[in-house]
């Protein structure tokens, strides 16, 4: 994490901390001071990203109107969550008389990932809705037959419903299942600007595309199932998974009652109907296996610790509870979510393999 703190060999004085400010000289600075290892870098990922973009529009139905929108409506939370931390960051920085080389190419580093992930979430959709579709989903049937299995013949959202079954842990749950979309916007451009060591900051976006590419893309396509509470509708009749979607029906409207309102039931309705339209809308789509969920929340645990351990321990909870709300709310099963973190430690793992050769040279900083 940036070191903050003040140099010895300053004079004491009193300091007013002026606001950083943007302008284009300090822009194009920026971009022509950014080490030459991480632009290409930053230059690789907004072109892979725009390969796959380019690929997908030829082979789907997707109208090009349809992507700008997408792209916009995504580009939102990390621009606004990475003005707030660059500000923040920069202006501590300021007021404590950092060395501008501090920034360690902050700006270029946080515009060029908001880029990247804002493309990422639409062209994704495009695979999700259309290639993956395509698919079918041949795997539902032995995913619950392995769940049962190792969990003693019962199917898990029956055991966590008897264990957390209130609707007080239901709206909980929920909140957390929400909020995920938000911290999976913000997260890279966040590492972006506050991880100091470059090795890890390219490692951590990088595995954010990755976890899309080979989790999402690559093993949702072997693996490709819809999920428990969509069992009925589009895989065939399973009376445990009939009954779970009745039982979401019903904690929403107790939820209702309570004065609040689940997004669970709505999104489960939402995406139904798209997949049945066949429209492309951003981020929709249907698919259990592996869970990018539970890929990701394990991602923002692994983030976390390059910052903090208290950091690293509170995002593990959240991924745990995130496992357990996916299953509870009748998304995945829980060999999604299992397969899900098991192959982004796996890349954690194996980006670090692939870093090893350029790690001396990214840390000449």
């Amino acid at each position: 994490m940036t070191d903050l703190h003040r140099s010895s060999i300053l004079p004491e004085v009193q300091v007013e901390a002026a606001l950083p400010r943007f302008s284009a000289a300090r822009l194009l600075r920026a971009f022509l001071t950014v080490p030459a290892l991480e632009a290409s870098f930053l230059l690789s990922l907004l072109s892979f990203v725009a390969l796959a973009g380019i690929l997908l529009f030829i082979l789907t139905p997707v109208p090009l109107p349809a992507i700008g929108v997408g792209i916009s409506a995504y580009a939102f939370l990390p621009m606004v969550s990475g003005s707030i931390v660059w500000v923040l960051v920069t202006g501590v920085e300021r007021f404590l008389r950092i060395d501008e080389k501090a920034v360690h190419a902050r700006l270029p580093w946080m515009l060029g990932t908001a880029m990247a992930t804002s493309l990422a979430i639409p062209v994704y959709g495009m695979f999700k809705q259309y290639i993956l579709k395509a698919q079918g989903f041949p795997f539902d049937p032995a995913l619950a037959a392995i769940d049962r299995f190792l969990f003693a013949g019962q199917d898990p959202w029956v055991i966590l419903h008897d264990l957390f079954g209130s609707v007080w842990f239901t709206i909980v749950v929920d909140r957390a299942y929400t909020i995920w979309a938000v911290i999976l916007m913000a997260c890279p451009v966040v590492w972006a600007a506050v991880v100091k060591d470059p090795v890890i900051r390219a490692r951590l976006i990088g595995c954010w595309i990755g976890v899309w590419l080979f989790i999402g893309g690559v093993a949702a396509w072997l693996l490709a199932s819809a999920g428990p509470m969509y069992y009925p509708h589009l895989v065939g009749p399973d009376q445990s998974f009939s009954m779970l979607h009745d039982r979401i029906v019903e904690l929403g409207q107790l939820a209702e009652l309570a004065g609040s309102k689940l997004a669970t039931p709505m999104g489960h309705v939402a995406l139904l109907n798209r997949y049945i339209q066949g429209n492309y809308v951003p981020g929709f789509g249907i698919s259990a296996m592996p869970s990018v969920h539970v890929a990701m929340a394990t991602l923002f645990a692994i983030g976390g610790f390059a910052l903090h351990r208290w950091l690293g321990w509170l995002m593990t909870a959240y991924a745990v509870l995130i496992w357990i709300g996916s299953v509870y709310l009748g998304w995945h099963y829980a060999t999604d979510g299992i397969v899900g973190a098991s192959m982004t430690i796996g890349l954690w793992k194996l980006s670090g393999k692939l870093a090893e050769p350029f790690e001396e040279r990214l840390r000449r900083i």
